[in-house]
């Protein structure tokens, strides 16, 4: 927590920086709107910076060598791996501050608003609209509905996405049909079969270990998904304040505190401990990323190889509610040959050919509905809940907020803390870190 909230103190700083020490580059956006057209983006050099490892940074990394071997105008674009997602944003904030800083760079919506309101990246409007640059009205409309917003804050667009992925129910289908059932459409459903799991394992179980309903991983997005899919958000209407005192929050811990005192769930102790348990038959549910298919497909196969399948998070209302997420590509301030380089590179990217290619070798969906039919068959039952598709936070401060949930999770669900003590203390955090934005 001490890491966060020193982020949070850095970033005040930036904001505050912002408004004045990068004041004369922000003047450039407006007019840019003129200017973009006229730009020549011919030998730049552009440095990414993402966060992708082992299979995924190869596959970015080729799709990187391939733009340097196609692109007409020899822009050199070098990828680099920048560790986690925090170690991506800590690097970012003191390049911020005067160290080495990328042309590209992943980020959170969230993060790519606090890095544009401290002045270190530049609106991409004028690039998207650009008739010589910019995305044609026919890319416009092969979107999946909602995803370019999702980086547009007050008009500006911070960031574009080339991929995403959201929170799915990975069920044992084999296990629900000896507890003569199928995946369950609510929350109530949801808890009564997870405790029938754990008084009744399933017969072609694997491994040792207790049977459970649920192997939950201590992350804030997995709690998002259930608060929104209760019918919830995790602010008001305005993103002026957040509000975890409501009666989604508290309905969604107690069901988890009541299913974990059941012995009916579990907490994820060692990375992927829920895959391991899931395809082992010890459990018969995981609130996981879609982008894990593959991880789930290959773990099952290699252990006790049963059917299974994916369905939305279970939800009290008529339609789901997916929380839906990724980080975007946000473009720095620098020459504007370098900043029109950058775009060049990220819209490229963002073409079906490559959309295909990178949706293949990373597991995630891509942003391109003309892409959505070359998916597998796990993906493409995922990919068409996109459309009820809700994202968690996009303000400034979020980073320290989601450390705040998790922990409020372990209070609340391992322990005996009171839920709305709990609650109470952690609206009271939260809307803590908005000051420095407002």
């Amino acid at each position: 927590m001490k890491v966060q909230w020193k982020r949070l103190s850095l970033i005040a700083a930036l904001v505050t920086l912002g408004a004045w020490g990068w004041q004369g580059c922000a003047q450039s956006d407006s007019d840019s709107r003129d200017t973009v057209g006229s730009i020549d983006p011919a030998d730049q050099h552009v440095l990414f910076w993402f966060t992708h490892s082992g299979e995924r940074a190869q596959a970015m990394l080729d799709l990187v060598d391939l733009f340097n071997n196609s692109n007409s105008h020899g822009i050199h674009v070098e990828g680099v791996h920048i560790g986690t997602h925090a170690d991506l944003y800590e690097k970012a904030l003191l390049g911020m501050q005067g160290g080495p800083m990328p042309q590209i760079l992943e980020a959170y919506q969230n993060q790519a608003q606090a890095y544009y309101k401290s002045g270190a990246i530049v609106d991409l409007t004028p690039y998207m609209n650009s008739t010589l640059w910019g995305l044609t009205p026919r890319d416009r409309e092969d979107f999946v509905p909602g995803f370019l917003e999702q980086d547009n804050v007050d008009g500006a667009q911070t960031a574009v996405l080339p991929n995403r992925s959201m929170e799915i129910l990975y069920y044992n289908q084999d296990w629900l049909a000896e507890l003569g059932s199928e995946a369950p459409d609510d929350w109530n459903e949801f808890a009564s079969l997870a405790r029938k799991a754990a008084a009744q394992p399933f017969s072609g179980a694997r491994g040792d270990g207790p049977s459970a309903g649920l192997m939950l991983e201590r992350d804030a997005s997995r709690w998002a998904a259930i608060v929104f899919s209760m019918g919830g958000d995790l602010m008001n209407q305005e993103a002026s304040a957040y509000t975890f005192t409501t009666p989604e929050a508290t309905t969604s811990l107690e069901m988890l505190r009541g299913l974990h005192a059941d012995t009916a769930l579990g907490f994820v102790t060692q990375k992927d401990d829920d895959v391991e348990a899931f395809a082992q038959g010890r459990t018969l549910f995981a609130l996981r990323s879609s982008s894990a298919v593959p991880q789930f497909s290959a773990a099952v196969e290699a252990n006790a190889n049963f059917s299974w399948n994916v369905a939305a998070v279970p939800h009290t209302g008529q339609e789901p509610v997916q929380n839906v997420y990724g980080a975007s590509l946000a473009v720095a301030k620098s020459t504007d040959e370098q900043q029109l380089a950058s775009w060049m590179f990220i819209r490229w990217l963002i073409q079906p050919e490559q959309q295909d290619r990178w949706a293949k070798a990373s597991s995630y969906f891509p942003v391109r509905r003309s892409v959505a039919h070359r998916l597998g068959p796990y993906f493409r039952a995922a990919y068409n809940l996109l459309e009820y598709g809700r994202p968690e936070p996009t303000v400034g401060g979020y980073e320290p907020v989601r450390a705040l949930m998790v922990q409020a999770m372990v209070d609340v669900i391992a322990g005996d803390a009171s839920v709305a003590d709990v609650l109470g203390q952690l609206e009271t955090e939260a809307n803590k870190t908005l000051k420095p934005y407002q």
